[in-house]
C-alpha cells in the first residue's frame, strides 16, 4: 500500500532543514513513498530568516517565495511520477494556543499566493474562515516541549505520530485525540535526510491533488505509518 508523508520541510524556506526539497523528493520516491505535502514554516521567523530577499516584494511575491520548497519539490517530483502537494504549518504571531504549530492541508498554490498572512491571524476560527471548505486543520506534536494543551474541537485532527517526538509524547497525543474522538495523522517532520521516510499514511486512494489528500483523510480510509 502506498506511502504518503504529510510532515517536511525545505533546505529552501527553513534555515533549521538541511535537505533540499529535491533530495527529499528523491529519498521518499527511493523508499516507496507515492507524494508528500511540503509543509514549510509559515511564522513570523520566515519574514526574519529571509528579511533582505522580501524588501520591497508585494504580497503575492512574498508567498511566492514562501513557497520556493514546494515549487523545487513539484519540480522533481513531476521527472519521477511522484507528487508534491503545497501546504504549511502555521505558527499565529498573537496566539492563544502559546508555539502551537498547525499543519494546513487542502489548499492548492493558488490559495497561499492569494490568501492574508495565515500567521497575522489570532485563532483557529480566523484560519478556517478563510480555508477552503473541504481545508483540513491538524493540530502538529501536540505534547512536544513547551506545547500548550488546547480544546482540539475547531481541529479537524490530531498528528498522533510525529517522527522528531518521542514515543511516549506521541502516545499522549494518540490518547488525546481518542479522547476527543478526532482524526489522526502521522508524519516524519522532516528537516534533515536522517528524519526522511519515517513517518505518513498508507492509502490505497490515488491522492495527486490538495482535494484528494483530504478527501481520504476525511474518509478515514487510511492507516497511520509509524516509521
Amino acid at each position: 500500500m502506498p506511502l504518503f508523508e504529510l510532515h517536511a520541510h525545505t533546505s529552501e524556506c527553513d534555515i533549521a532543514a538541511h535537505a533540499t526539497a529535491a533530495e527529499l523528493v528523491r529519498l521518499y520516491h527511493a523508499a516507496g513513498y507515492s507524494g508528500m505535502v511540503i509543509t514549510d514554516h509559515y511564522f513570523a521567523q520566515f519574514y526574519k530568516w529571509f528579511a533582505d530577499e522580501l524588501v520591497g516584494r508585494s504580497h503575492r511575491e512574498i508567498m511566492a517565495r514562501r513557497l520556493k520548497g514546494y515549487y523545487e519539490a513539484r519540480n522533481e517530483g513531476e521527472k519521477l511520477g511522484f507528487t508534491v502537494l503545497p501546504g504549511a504549518e502555521v505558527r499565529f504571531d498573537k496566539s492563544p494556543y502559546g508555539i502551537n504549530d498547525f499543519l494546513v492541508y487542502g489548499c492548492d498554490e493558488e490559495f497561499f499566493l492569494t490568501a492574508p498572512r495565515l500567521n497575522a491571524l489570532t485563532s483557529l476560527e480566523e484560519l478556517r474562515a478563510v480555508l477552503p471548505e473541504n481545508a483540513c486543520v491538524v493540530l502538529a506534536h501536540p505534547f512536544r516541549m513547551k506545547m500548550t494543551v488546547i480544546d482540539p474541537a475547531p481541529l479537524f485532527g490530531i498528528e498522533a505520530y510525529n517522527g522528531l517526538t518521542e514515543p511516549f509524547r506521541n502516545g499522549m497525543a494518540e490518547a488525546y485525540a481518542e479522547f476527543y474522538g478526532k482524526a489522526m495523522t502521522a508524519g516524519s517532520d522532516c528537516h534533515h535526510r536522517d528524519h526522511a521516510c519515517k513517518g505518513g499514511i498508507r492509502t490505497d486512494r490515488a491522492i495527486r491533488t490538495p482535494r484528494d489528500l483530504t478527501d481520504v483523510l476525511r474518509s478515514g480510509d487510511y492507516t497511520l505509518y509509524r516509521g
